[in-house]
């Protein structure tokens, strides 16, 4: 079928939908909702105004902030109370276009930063995608910030020349859309159904793109199906300092191993070219993400670290110690268990609320293990190990994986987990191994079998359960020298 009778085909298809429903001009029942990053003022006080004139009068706009600098009273000031327009001012730890996103009501919504400018008809050529195909979820326009055929470089000299080129553009590309394997730009629209499924985005990746282009791939994991609209072109502006904003923010770097990792693509380089995993790894599905502000309990973590002295009798590393108390997560019951032969244990850096555990023989540590999470009713357990140096939001960031996701069981992913991370993301499970380091699991579970990875070593390992949602989250910790490798090689004795 040529192009020409393809458009022709859609259009009439279009027609006949609007002939049974009597919509017009905009295939939407209820309005849409169009939620704006709020990051540079300039921008803003530039774009917010043409979203409301080029949209329609049944569009709402969720403004959020972005950064706790954003002048958002300034901005808020130049709107009259009677515009369809809400602002949501920064909150800490809290990711707005999240929270924005629980709030939409309509069935199509909107995702876009406050740098994109739009013309007329940009609206209804982008909602005319789900209707010429009902698989199709999320569209996207053309624009520079786009990957692939998406990207689309112009200049222009004022709004005018900027509109004028839109509008030929519509006129011979009305309809066209083609089929994507991932979007990544800064204007997206989507269906609600498709949100409520698979979640918000992962603010684990921090760079933007990649949070877009994770959500992508969920939603082809949930069926849906991803288009770019050859029609429609959306202007983005880039100012001289945004440069300079990237350097002292999130960039792509800072989330590409993270995204790496967690859709096990082979080619880890920092390009565009190299977001979309093998046909295989869309099959597993990806936890949801849920919307809307974090939980506002704290809850109560068990953090068991297993250590013992070294044959010389050396107390544990003095670096733990400092790590212990940089945690920024402060609503832990320690539980330190140490296979030595000597009944004091120097050094530890324990609260009095906390518990020391002191055995003899690799059997009777084991044996500590896997019985101490029932010392404290606990929401979490956390298992660490005193040869690993964790960050500083290391139990905080594994908290929020745990209490904001479906998995019962969180693994830290790291580079040396390669078969671990490929059979977990093509869904088989079976005879899976992790390092006990980097595991955590909800309260009141059994997690698995822990065992040493040999009858000679304290290096741990847990064979999970099969009935848990194994979950995951990027690497957050560093080995600790040598004496992460060292294999304790104390002989075994009961």
């Amino acid at each position: 079928m040529s192009q020409e009778s393809l458009n022709v085909e859609r259009l009439a298809g279009r027609y006949g939908f609007l002939e049974r429903t009597g919509l017009l001009p905009l295939p939407s029942k209820d309005g849409l909702t169009l939620v704006v990053e709020l990051s540079r003022l300039e921008c803003a006080a530039a774009c917010l105004p043409l979203l409301l004139l080029h949209s329609g009068e049944s569009v709402r706009i969720i403004a959020v902030a972005m950064t706790p600098d954003f002048p958002m009273e300034t901005l808020a000031g130049q709107f009259s109370q009677e515009q369809p327009i809400l602002f949501f001012p920064y909150e800490k730890e809290e990711y707005m276009p999240n929270q924005a996103l629980a709030q939409i009501e309509t069935s199509f919504a909107v995702l876009l930063e406050d740098s994109i400018m739009v013309s007329p008809g940009w609206l209804s050529e982008l909602l005319w995608v789900p209707f010429d195909d009902a698989a199709v979820k999320v569209v996207a326009p053309r624009s520079s910030t786009e990957r692939g055929e998406g990207k689309k470089r112009l200049h222009f000299g004022t709004y005018d020349e900027f509109a004028a080129h839109v509008s030929y553009s519509l006129g011979r590309h009305q309809g066209e859309w083609r089929e994507m394997d991932v979007l990544t730009g800064s204007c997206l629209l989507f269906s609600k159904e498709l949100l409520q499924r698979i979640g918000g985005l992962d603010t684990s990746l921090q760079a933007r793109p990649l949070m877009i282009a994770d959500w992508c791939l969920r939603a082809r994991q949930s069926g849906a199906k991803l288009a770019l609209s050859d029609a429609v072109y959306v202007h983005a502006i880039h100012s001289l300092d945004r440069g300079q904003r990237r350097l002292n923010g999130p960039t792509l770097a800072d989330g590409w191993q993270a995204y790496s990792t967690k859709w096990a693509l082979e080619d880890v380089l920092e390009a565009e070219e190299h977001l979309v995993p093998k046909n295989g790894f869309l099959q597993s599905t990806q936890p949801v993400i849920p919307l809307g502000k974090a939980s506002l309990t704290t809850p109560l973590v068990t953090a068991i670290v297993y250590c013992e002295e070294d044959g010389n009798g050396d107390p544990l590393p003095q670096e733990w110690a400092a790590t212990q108390e940089q945690q920024s997560y402060k609503n832990i019951r320690w539980i330190w268990i140490k296979d030595s032969w000597m009944n004091t244990a120097p050094g530890l850096p324990v609260n009095e609320q906390d518990v020391v555990i002191t055995v003899r023989g690799q059997e009777a540590w084991l044996r500590a293990l896997r019985n101490a999470s029932a010392l404290f009713e606990s929401e979490i357990t956390v298992y660490l190990s005193d040869s690993i140096r964790y960050e500083k939001y290391y139990v905080e960031r594994v908290v929020k994986a745990i209490t904001q996701g479906s998995a019962d069981l969180i693994v830290s992913l790291s580079t040396d987990m390669d078969e671990e991370v490929g059979r977990l993301l093509r869904g088989d499970p079976s005879g899976i191994v992790f390092p006990l380091e980097r595991v955590a699991h909800k309260g009141g579970n059994v997690p698995g079998v822990i065992t040493c990875k040999a009858s000679t070593s304290h290096q741990l390992q847990l064979h999970p359960e099969a009935s848990l949602t194994i979950g995951y989250v990027g690497d957050l910790s560093e080995p600790q020298g040598k004496k992460a490798d060292r294999s304790r090689g104390k002989e075994a004795q009961s």
